[in-house]
């Protein structure tokens, strides 16, 4: 498996990352786990062959599919090599783009066309025309994503700044310290940050906090111990219980076989936690 990340020049305001991961024949077959990642996105899957499991509910992913905020971890298989070429947006741009309720596809894969038959079919022609050229299709994605109308209003402005300051503070602000400055109560924020980023804030600052700790220990290699203390849990015990809650496993588990795609994303140090 190649992971590779492709800079985002015209459209950083929307876009967190442009990805080309490439399956080999040696990745298959392929069981792993991914948790919440804290972004939503648009992917392209060149040809069919991976799959995403939660619960009982089976998803064949192939040709254009968005996928929503997961609050929880999901089970991934590859059972026959392709390229998956896609994009990962920033916390408000899934709802800034499509103008739907992002809550509407947490924890989901969907086909694309289900939500916008136009931009599906423009999006999937420069996919398909610049194939093996991907420069150049993240290119034309840019310009053609610049193009789009955005939903942008007062209550989007507000949840940019709060998802601004969680990243600033990496993940370890409370809900009560947001609402300090804000002229409406909990549930308010809670309705409109769940509408617009897809999870409400307090899931938002957990998974936030444990993706960084996760990618600190991958990147690093500082022990564990310290990065729980860092990152303001409790103890331990803390700890694996947001572990267990967000990977469905034991912290033991992590160092299993099925981790194996996962840790090469938190490896990776392309991700801009500054909103």
């Amino acid at each position: 498996m190649k992971l590779t990340y492709f800079d985002v020049t015209k459209t950083s305001h929307l876009i967190q990352e442009f990805f080309l991961i490439d399956y080999q024949k040696k990745d298959v077959p392929l069981e792993a786990i991914i948790p919440p990642l804290n972004f939503s996105g648009l992917a392209y899957f060149y040809s069919k062959g991976q799959r995403i499991s939660l619960a009982k509910e089976v998803t064949d992913l192939h040709k254009l599919s968005v996928y929503g905020q997961f609050s929880k971890s999901y089970k991934f298989n590859l059972y026959k090599e392709g390229i998956v070429c896609g994009m990962n947006f920033k916390a408000t741009s899934l709802h800034k783009l499509t103008n739907i309720d992002a809550s509407s596809i947490t924890n989901k894969y969907k086909c694309f066309h289900k939500i916008n038959q136009v931009i599906t079919s423009e999006l999937e022609n420069i996919f398909l025309k610049g194939k093996d050229e991907y420069h150049q299709v993240f290119d034309k994605l840019e310009d053609y994503i610049l193009t789009l109308p955005l939903t942008e209003n007062k209550n989007t402005l507000i949840i940019d700044e709060l998802v601004k300051k969680i990243h600033l503070k990496e993940g370890m602000i409370s809900v009560n310290e947001i609402l300090e400055d804000l002229p409406f109560g909990q549930k308010t924020l809670e309705t409109n940050f769940k509408k617009t980023v897809g999870l409400t804030p307090s899931k938002y600052i957990r998974i936030h906090r444990f993706k960084k700790l996760m990618k600190e220990y991958e990147g690093k290699k500082i022990d564990l111990k310290d990065l729980i203390y860092m990152y303001d849990y409790y103890d331990e015990s803390h700890f694996a219980k947001d572990f267990k809650s967000f990977t469905s496993k034991s912290l033991k588990d992590y160092f299993k076989d099925e981790f194996l795609l996962i840790k090469e994303i938190f490896r990776n140090t392309k991700y801009d936690y500054l909103h």
